[in-house]
């Protein structure tokens, strides 16, 4: 039984399309599978087209699973797949809960123990199944069941490395399908980000992202995920620009790509306009595109310098994907910065700042600026401590924890000690002209003076405009035999 397919244009349209007339499409394919289900009720093609299509739709979690499971219990007779049409129940079934899988691991906790989420995936033990268990599962049968072929495997050595954590056999199994299908240029594509992100072997990354490209030259998720890789981690702008430039001509629709040369124009070109211009068109596309959503915010607030605007679209990102939590983090920084002076901002900036370090808690920078913040703004120096040492455990050479610490130790008399810590901030950052004044504080107290007018200069030679007024009468008190700075301070970023 053949189903038609939803229209092109609802997912990678090919012409201008407005999200009205997208949600007016999308409404009527759901309505034409109604129909279908209508008069077939158990057919297993159009019970997984709709849960293709209700899987794409925010807040239909239990719909999804529902009409997923009733799919692939229609797929099989007796625990086996049916096989009474030629075989295509065995390809449906293999496509479906492959499908399936990538449905639950694109799931959130939150998502995950919403009431409505029909089953129980958190549990594990006395019969009941665990998340992870039960797209370990999915994915084997897929594999099992349709043997080497692009579909279900693309997602595989995926969910392996960034569910499981077997890395091992997810490189096994990237490397044996592409042995035998070197055509499949999403694959490479995948296989790329996998040897960039966990093997880190950046040369093999880069060798697989131009074999995507090379089997698919018009390959959008190949296109865009090297001009990433240009981007990111070779730091090749002008060429960064030119495979973000073609991934655009390909697809001018493409969200990710949109969002990503986005990013690209911002950061590096500092177009802000061209830049707003492509998140705003990702954001039509998909409302929903949380990264956009959160790109678009770190324009306004850091660009634009539109901070009312940002936080408001830092909020937007949060109601899609509340555990985001590089826009947590960032929305805390705005808060503390707008509303810090405040009791009411102190307390909503720590409330972000709490909700960052869960939602990522091994990024030291996140940790090590909530330290600081319980510094500066709390006066809170035990917790301070514990957070920046937390962070400095992680990292050993986080600037913004080694800072800190820093002046936890100079407050607390002990100069030495703070001058470890500074001297790991300037090793890292060798003109960061604050850990330079505070290393002359540092010699002052200790009565190394000629150590001292040393750091002095340097932060001299390095200290922007706008601060160089203070540093200047600092540095001239001390030559007129001061104590040069002195007194207790606070940290900073």
């Amino acid at each position: 039984m053949a189903l038609e397919l939803p229209p092109s244009s609802i997912f990678s349209p090919s012409a201008p399309a407005t999200i009205s007339a997208i949600q007016t499409e999308t409404t009527k394919y759901e309505k034409d599978l109604l129909m279908k289900m209508g008069t077939a009720p158990n057919d297993p093609i159009t019970l997984g087209a709709m849960a293709s299509y209700l899987s794409l739709q925010p807040n239909r979690y239990a719909e999804t699973v529902e009409y997923f499971q009733r799919c692939l219990v229609n797929c099989c007779t007796g625990g086996d797949i049916r096989s009474d049409v030629d075989d295509s129940y065995k390809l449906v079934y293999s496509t479906y809960v492959s499908l399936y899988a990538s449905f639950l691991c694109s799931c959130s906790n939150d998502d995950i123990s919403d009431p409505s989420f029909v089953g129980d995936y958190k549990k594990s033990g006395s019969g009941s199944t665990s998340l992870l268990e039960k797209i370990d599962l999915l994915y084997r049968r897929s594999v099992e069941e349709h043997d080497n072929e692009p579909n279900p495997i693309n997602d595989t050595p995926v969910f392996l490395h960034r569910n499981v954590k077997d890395y091992k056999k997810a490189d096994q199994m990237y490397e044996s399908f592409l042995d035998s299908h070197p055509e499949a240029a999403s694959v490479w594509s995948k296989y790329g980000n996998f040897l960039k992100s966990v093997k880190k072997d950046v040369k093999a990354a880069e060798a697989a992202y131009l074999k995507g490209i090379k089997a698919g030259p018009t390959n959008v998720e190949c296109l865009t995920a090297y001009a990433v890789f240009l981007h990111g981690t070779l730091q090749n702008y002008s060429k960064a620009e030119v495979y973000y430039s073609r991934a655009h001509e390909v697809d001018p629709f493409h969200v990710n790509n949109l969002s990503n040369y986005g990013l690209f124009l911002s950061e590096i070109k500092c177009d802000f306009e061209k830049s707003e211009e492509m998140y705003q068109r990702a954001m039509k596309i998909d409302p929903n595109h949380h990264n956009s959503i959160y790109n678009y915010a770190v324009l306004l607030d850091s660009g634009i310098k539109d901070k009312s605007k940002a936080e408001e679209y830092y909020t937007m990102c949060l109601e899609v994907n509340p555990n985001h939590c590089f826009c947590l983090y960032n929305l805390a920084i705005l808060v503390e910065e707008v509303r810090g002076s405040t009791a009411s901002g102190k307390s909503e900036a720590e409330a972000l700042f709490i909700k960052a370090v869960q939602a990522s808690h091994n990024d030291p920078m996140t940790i090590a600026d909530y330290g600081r913040f319980l510094l500066v703004c709390l006066d809170d120096v035990e917790r301070a401590k514990k957070e920046l040492m937390k962070a400095i455990e992680i990292d050993g050479n986080c600037v913004v924890g080694n800072y800190n610490l820093g002046v936890v130790e100079y407050n607390a008399g002990k100069f030495s000690g703070a001058l470890k810590y500074f001297g790991k901030v300037l090793k890292r950052e060798g003109n960061h002209w604050e850990s330079m004044r505070w290393s002359a504080r540092c010699c002052v107290k200790e009565g190394r003076r000629k150590e001292a007018e040393k750091f002095y200069e340097m932060c001299r030679k390095n200290v922007p405009e706008e601060d160089r007024g203070g540093v200047n009468a600092e540095i001239e008190d001390f030559k007129k035999g001061g104590k040069g700075g002195g007194g207790k301070r606070r940290g900073s970023k």
